[in-house]
């Protein structure tokens, strides 16, 4: 892989996460409901899936996507049914301080896992893969060396983006501290939920 190459696939990928989509929908409203550290669970989930897409496209094993098509169907719907709780979850929560706001959505592993499901049913994800690597490397004298380059850009570039994202998130959050922002603001992240939902299960 040469260097063009690997610049020119990192502004591709930068790009597509700089692109609003159901991962930053997510993180956001996680960020501005609960802050910036159960956001970064998320990201953590979202950046292991482009992850496992990315060893399956270097694998070859693109057509996965086709085989198993029913299976991710089902995850698919399973992740935007999540959403769609954590979005009426949010809309139906009372009021509270900002600083207990985490409840038990706060949790590392269970937002890490809503990450991670929200990408198996990002099918897309894998094909985007699929049909982007081709076009900057040639598959079939990739070595594992520059896959584990490939695999560090992925996680300083996406998770960076995704980063910025909640940390901003996070902060507006905090210039709110009455009920009836409170309240607004919850209602805006649980109306992301549903919007991430809605994403998910169209594509």
């Amino acid at each position: 892989m040469t260097p063009g190459a690997f610049l020119a696939l990192t502004a591709t990928v930068a790009v597509a996460a700089l692109t609003p989509g159901p991962a930053v929908a997510a993180i956001v409203a996680r960020a501005i409901s609960s802050g910036a550290r159960p956001a970064m669970a998320i990201n953590a989930g979202v950046v292991t899936g482009d992850l496992l897409f990315l060893g399956l496209a270097a694998a070859g094993m693109a057509a996965a996507a086709r085989t198993m098509g029913g299976a991710f169907e089902i995850v698919k719907w399973l992740g935007a049914l999540y959403l769609v709780w954590q979005g009426v979850t949010l809309w139906r929560r009372p009021s509270r301080s900002l600083e207990a706001t985490g409840g038990p959505e706060a949790g590392f592993w269970r937002n890490y896992w809503a990450g991670l499901l929200l990408m198996f049913g990002h099918v897309q994800a894998m094909i985007f893969y699929a049909a982007l690597l081709p076009g900057f490397v040639d598959l079939a004298t990739l070595a594992w060396r520059d896959v584990g380059l490939l695999a560090l850009m992925l996680v300083v570039v996406i998770g960076g983006v995704h980063a910025g994202y909640a940390l901003l998130a996070s902060r507006a959050r905090r210039l709110f501290a009455d009920e009836r922002a409170q309240r607004a603001i919850r209602r805006t992240a649980g109306t992301l939920m549903f919007v991430a939902a809605a994403l998910v299960a169209s594509r």
